[in-house]
């Protein structure tokens, strides 16, 4: 098994078999997307926490690390019936992504990706098949290694997205560590591959779901050391999928309580009757990747 393609394997669950439908409380689909930094322990209990408070039907967890804090994240959503999606082994000093869900549906590999532990795909049942992708794409200083290797992730995951949104419903959610050219203020150390990538995302037909419902307003989710903003995490969604569109809100509230550096995204979407929220008979499947 090679990382460029790297297929994932199920536990604690019948192999490639999706939840059975029940419905889904006030007919709206919620999906959140946090950078939860590597937690401790400590912190992620605090975590935790927080997230059951959210109860969202969907979660991508970014810049999770191989330590008993996101071990800890994913364990208990797993213990309480949740399907997890993530990268069964972290190289030393990496970051990566995990998506957990309580929704029908079942993993997909993710191919002819390097650092495919930053990428989760998933294919949800809502009632129509819609490709989720989770991402966490690396950040960079001015070094010559880490500029190649985000330049090179973003055309990986570039790619990955035109082949899914061809034919597919999409929805891409994450902590991209990307800006659009109408970012406020306009920071000169981004490269115009970085700005090209946004781009490209909305030229594969998938919209920017805050930018949508709240046309001309600045976010900011993560805080430099300097005091500079930047809308770092996203939600995307495809074209079709702007009708079932509610609401994108950015949430404070993990930066207030110093359980993370990010503040966290949330995705509202109108839920067709058909759609499911729970496991079949209470078996959860875990995706996991070597």
């Amino acid at each position: 098994m090679t990382a460029e393609d790297e297929r994932p394997h199920l536990e604690a669950g019948e192999a490639g078999r999706p939840w059975g439908p029940t419905e889904m409380s006030a007919g709206h689909l919620r999906m959140l997307t946090l950078n939860v930094g590597g937690p401790s322990q400590q912190r992620a209990e605090r975590i935790r926490s927080f997230l059951s408070e959210i109860d969202a039907d969907l979660m991508v967890l970014t810049e999770t690390r191989g330590t008993p804090g996101t071990q800890f994240l994913l364990s208990s959503y797993l213990e309480a019936g949740y399907s997890v999606a993530a990268s069964s082994e972290l190289p030393s000093r990496e970051r990566g992504v995990a998506v957990i869900h309580r929704l029908a549906g079942q993993p997909r590999p993710v191919e002819r990706v390097k650092l495919a532990h930053r990428v989760v795909v998933s294919e949800l049942l809502l009632p129509e098949p819609v490709v989720l992708i989770g991402a966490y794409v690396p950040s960079r200083d001015a070094s010559p290694e880490r500029i190649s290797r985000k330049r090179r992730f973003l055309m990986e995951m570039t790619r990955l997205l035109k082949r899914l949104a061809r034919s597919e419903l999409v929805i891409l959610m994450g902590d991209l560590n990307i800006v659009s050219t109408s970012h406020e203020p306009r920071y000169r150390f981004f490269k115009s591959w970085e700005y090209e990538t946004f781009e490209a995302i909305t030229r594969f037909g998938l919209i920017d779901a805050f930018s949508e419902l709240y046309p001309g307003q600045q976010a900011y989710t993560w805080i430099g050391r300097t005091g500079d903003g930047y809308r770092y995490d996203y939600g995307f969604l495809s074209e079709a999928l702007r009708p079932r569109l509610i609401d994108c809100e950015y949430i404070n509230e993990p930066r207030d309580l110093r359980i993370s550096d990010h503040a966290g995204m949330l995705l509202t979407l109108r839920a067709s009757d058909h759609s499911s929220r729970s496991g079949e008979a209470g078996k959860p499947f875990a995706v996991t990747g070597s």
